[in-house]
């Protein structure tokens, strides 16, 4: 599995489902919702990769859309000390604290973002 939908699988909740790139065509109806989307990242030594992502986090409001993403940023920090993950993170930081980030490919729908960068095991 790739960090993404790794990523994906650890977050995704009943209140607000988390998935790995494409966007689905209509949000409407599973608002809220976020994606973990990687926007590069580096091998750190023959073990461990460091992934630096974005989270996209859909909602009904714009306050909805911000408590969420803050929510999701709090989980994504405790990741590394969290039980039952699907994969060891060992490191999990915010390189940016959740914003309104209106998305042009759906502008009625409030969207916040925020980045991470996370280390975890080499896949090779």
């Amino acid at each position: 599995m790739d960090a993404e939908a790794l990523l994906a699988a650890d977050l995704s909740g009943e209140r607000c489902p988390v998935f790995a790139p494409p966007v689905p065509e209509t949000l409407g109806e599973t608002l809220p919702c976020a994606m973990v989307e990687r926007t590069g990242g580096t091998r750190l030594n023959p073990v461990m990769d460091r992934h630096d992502v974005a989270v996209y986090v859909w909602a009904g409001t714009w306050a909805e859309a911000m408590a969420e993403a803050n929510r999701i940023a709090g989980a994504i920090a405790r990741l590394p000390d969290a039980p039952d993950t699907s994969t060891q993170w060992r490191t999990a930081e915010l390189t940016s604290l959740p914003y309104a980030a209106p998305d042009p490919e759906q502008p009625s729908v409030p969207r916040a973002q925020f980045t991470a960068a996370l280390t975890c095991r080499a896949t090779i």
